[in-house]
């Protein structure tokens, strides 16, 4: 009896072991199964299989907002070098209004006709100042705005000492200017700065001037 006794113990015991080593892999489960622990690998891995995905979409956005107040911007640089070409997308040629119509036209089909060719022109013209609003990040639509403010032209330099604390990347204040001048909304004369026609129209349909620096 006991020997009985002895082998049944140390079955026992042995069944204690296997069942502690159960309920800790149990446990380890749970923890690796958990909802924070589950929505951190399922988050890594959407970030590393999209990752090229989510970077186009984030040069795409002009500002990202995330919680705390914390604001990301992206830069015009940035958007000049992704973007290709640079300019807005064609738009079909529109023959100017001063083009040489027929001579057998009467006066009121000159007018329709010249009417029709404004018309297609203000189309364009607003097509290509919906793409500047995307184009065009923040702090470039911001620089646009406090060049207007000027009615005579502006240094560079006095551009450059005014926006680089706001502004700190030399490279990204260049890039600003260099984005309005190929669009035509400013004009460079010896490194002065003036808006140009264009420039102001294009303020009057986006909306009213943000503030200054």
């Amino acid at each position: 009896m006991p020997r009985n006794t002895s082998l049944s113990g140390s079955e026992s015991c042995k069944d204690a072991e296997v069942m502690s080593i159960v309920q800790i892999v149990l446990d380890y489960l749970r923890v690796l199964l958990s909802a924070p622990v589950m929505a951190a690998t399922v988050a890594i891995v959407f970030f590393v299989l999209f990752r090229n995905d989510l970077k186009a979409l984030f040069l795409r956005v002009a500002k990202l907002k995330f919680p705390g107040g914390v604001e990301v911007s992206t830069t015009q640089s940035a958007r000049i070098g992704n973007e290709a070409p640079t300019n807005p997308p064609a738009v079909p040629g529109i023959p100017a209004p001063s083009v040489t119509l027929p001579a057998q036209l009467t006066d009121q089909q000159r007018e329709q006709i010249n009417s029709l060719l404004a018309a297609e022109q203000a189309t364009s013209r607003v097509w290509e100042y919906r793409f500047l609003n995307y184009f065009l990040v923040a702090h470039t639509q911001r620089v646009l705005d406090w060049l207007s403010q000027f009615p005579q032209q502006v240094p560079y330099s006095f551009y450059d000492t005014q926006w680089l604390p706001i502004i700190p990347d030399a490279n990204e204040r260049i890039a600003i200017i260099t984005a309005l001048q190929a669009h035509h909304l400013i004009q460079t004369d010896s490194q002065l700065l003036v808006v140009t026609p264009k420039g102001r129209e294009y303020i009057q349909w986006r909306g009213q001037p943000k503030p200054a620096p």
